[in-house]
């Protein structure tokens, strides 16, 4: 990660997403393990021509699992097999009942294998260049929380086309509840019909192509997690590159600072906000008023 003690969660995200196939090129370089496993399938993915042979070789699938974020179900072999049989579009299949934008994903890229996915180089460097983002991603809370989801977010985000697939990835679904001024603790407590139609006011799907729409949720899901880790600004200089990202001084979230990005949802008392209950009293609103 290229995050370090004073640095805040939101300045290490821009610069990781930015470069990160070279961040994560370079952590996959100091890992022996995922070395020595990029390394074999290298050098036996071009053998691997049938759905049987790629659920038969246990470091291949590691891999390939890996890749698409789904490194957990190296043993879930039955599932694995439906994914890499079944056609995603058909709405009996597993990948498109489940609606996952993960195995959507998988099974949209290993469900032909006429010619075999692993046949040119091109698609085993798809594979490995997917397999180092992943795991770099996976490594990355551990300096700086939430960084993982808003990586993931930013990249797979412009993939999402319908609120199903959204909902049923708890990473993309945090990072846009948040992102838009949700409280997620309070989202998880509504019914699935309630939590889609706040998803239906609060998230724009066609704009998740757009890379500023993007990173502005994510930007905002980011300053969420920093006031919930109690994460404290290093002392800034006027005029360094540093104090674009808030005020001039630590604990300044006035003016122009990134911290008013973020709306809360708790109002004064008596404020008024408009809820799908209508426009109430924030003092004794029910739970859907505070998705205002």
């Amino acid at each position: 990660m290229s995050g370090s003690i004073g640095v805040s969660p939101l300045q290490t995200y821009l610069t990781d997403a930015k470069n990160e196939v070279k961040l994560a090129t370079a952590a996959a370089a100091a890992n022996p393990q995922q070395t020595g496993l990029i390394n074999y399938f290298q050098a036996h993915a071009a053998s691997i021509t049938t759905p049987a042979a790629l659920l038969g070789n246990y470091k291949a699938l590691s891999v390939v699992l890996g890749a698409f974020g789904l490194g957990s179900l190296v043993s879930s072999t039955a599932l694995v097999k439906q994914l890499l049989t079944q056609n995603p579009a058909d709405k009996s299949s597993v990948a498109y009942r489940i609606g996952n934008a993960k195995y959507l994903a998988f099974a949209k890229a290993l469900s032909n294998w006429n010619p075999p996915p692993f046949g040119t180089q091109s698609g085993i460097s798809a594979i490995i260049s997917a397999y180092k983002t992943n795991n770099f991603e996976t490594q990355a809370d551990q300096q700086t929380p939430g960084l993982r989801q808003a990586l993931y977010f930013t990249r797979i985000a412009p993939s999402i086309t319908t609120l199903t697939q959204l909902q049923s990835d708890p990473d993309l679904v945090a990072v846009a509840v948040s992102g838009t001024g949700l409280p997620l603790t309070a989202f998880d407590n509504l019914s699935f019909d309630q939590q889609t139609a706040l998803l239906k006011q609060k998230i724009n799907l066609g704009s998740l192509k757009t890379p500023s729409y993007v990173q502005h949720i994510t930007e905002q899901f980011l300053v969420q997690q920093q006031l919930n880790n109690g994460f404290t600004a290093p002392q800034v200089q006027p005029g360094s590159v540093a104090s674009l990202f808030g005020g001039a001084s630590s604990g300044n979230t006035g003016g122009d600072g990134l911290l008013t990005i973020l709306q809360t949802a708790e109002g004064g008392s008596g404020s008024t906000t408009t809820s799908l209950l209508g426009t109430q009293s924030t003092s004794n609103n029910p739970l859907l008023s505070l998705f205002a």
